[in-house]
C-alpha cells in the first residue's frame, strides 16, 4: 500500500493507483475529459493537471496517468494548477463552442469564453476516445488521429472510407462532445452515402468514417438491428453459426 495527501487528506491506496483515482477514493474532484474508467488513460486533456511536491520541487502532472507515490503531497487546486486548467477551458470554448461537456466544465471552473483564440467552432476536440475505444474495447482499429497540434482530429484513414469500421457505434457513444455523426435510415428502398456508394435497404451512416452499412433485418420481427459488418464480426470472434443472428435479441428470447 501507499500513503499520501491530497489537498491535506491522508489517503491510503494500492500500489499502481493513479492520482486521479487515489483522489477520486476520498471525494476530491479533478476534472477531466479524456479520461474514460473503460479506457486507458492518455492524459491528453492535461484538464487533470495537480501539482505534487516532493524533497522541496514542485511539479505539474496529469493525476489521470501518474501513480501514486510514499509521501507524496498533492494539491489540486493551487493557482497554478487553476491558471493552467482556465487556459485549457477557453482554448476548448474556442474550439467546440456548442459542445455541453465543455460548457458545463466552463461553468464548474468559472471560466467565460475568451477572444484571445481563433474560433474552431467543431465538435471533435482530439480527446482520442473514439480511438482507444475501437482499438481497446472492439478491437478494430478503424480510426486515428491526423495532424499535430491545434488541427489535430480524428478521422478515417486517408480521410478515405474506414474500410475496417463495422459500424458499431461505440466511437459515437464515448464521445464526450457528440461529434460523430451516426445515424441509421431504416425508411426507403435505399440509402445514397458518402462518396455516392448506394446500399439498397436500411442503413447506418457514420459521416466521420466516411461509412454506410447495411442493417440486419430480423427474420422474425422485421425490425432493423445492427449492421451486418458487426454482427459478422461478432459471429466470427465468438465463433458463432452464420445464421446466429438472423433474429435479433428480442425474438430470440
Amino acid at each position: 500500500m501507499v500513503t499520501l495527501k491530497i489537498d491535506e487528506i491522508p489517503v491510503q491506496v494500492p500500489e499502481g493507483t493513479t492520482l486521479l483515482q487515489a483522489a477520486q477514493k476520498i471525494g476530491v474532484w479533478i476534472p477531466t475529459l479524456c479520461h474514460h474508467e473503460s479506457l486507458s488513460p492518455s492524459g491528453g486533456c492535461r484538464l487533470c493537471v495537480v501539482e505534487i511536491n516532493r524533497d522541496g520541487k514542485s511539479q505539474v502532472v496529469s493525476s489521470c496517468v501518474y501513480k501514486a507515490e510514499e509521501g507524496l503531497v498533492v494539491q489540486t487546486s493551487t493557482e497554478k494548477i487553476l491558471g493552467i486548467r482556465t487556459c485549457i477551458i477557453e482554448l476548448l470554448l474556442s474550439e467546440a463552442p456548442g459542445a455541453k461537456v465543455i460548457q458545463d466544465l466552463a461553468r464548474d471552473l468559472g471560466v467565460k469564453p475568451v477572444k484571445r483564440f481563433t474560433p474552431r467552432n467543431e465538435l471533435c476536440i482530439a480527446c482520442g476516445r473514439c480511438i482507444r475505444a475501437c482499438s481497446e474495447l472492439v478491437g478494430v482499429s478503424a480510426i486515428g488521429f491526423a495532424k499535430r497540434g491545434y488541427d489535430k482530429l480524428a478521422v478515417s484513414p486517408f480521410y478515405e472510407r474506414a474500410e475496417d469500421c463495422i459500424g458499431c457505434g461505440t466511437c459515437a457513444e464515448i464521445c464526450p462532445t457528440g461529434a460523430i455523426s451516426l445515424k441509421d435510415i431504416d425508411e426507403g428502398d435505399s440509402a445514397v452515402v458518402c462518396e455516392g456508394t448506394v446500399i439498397e435497404g436500411p442503413a447506418r451512416i457514420i459521416e466521420n468514417w466516411k461509412v454506410g452499412l447495411k442493417l440486419k433485418v430480423c427474420k422474425e420481427c422485421g425490425e432493423t438491428f445492427a449492421p451486418e459488418n458487426q454482427l459478422a464480426y461478432f459471429s466470427k470472434e465468438a465463433g458463432l453459426s452464420k445464421d446466429f443472428y438472423d433474429i435479433c435479441r428480442h425474438c430470440r428470447t
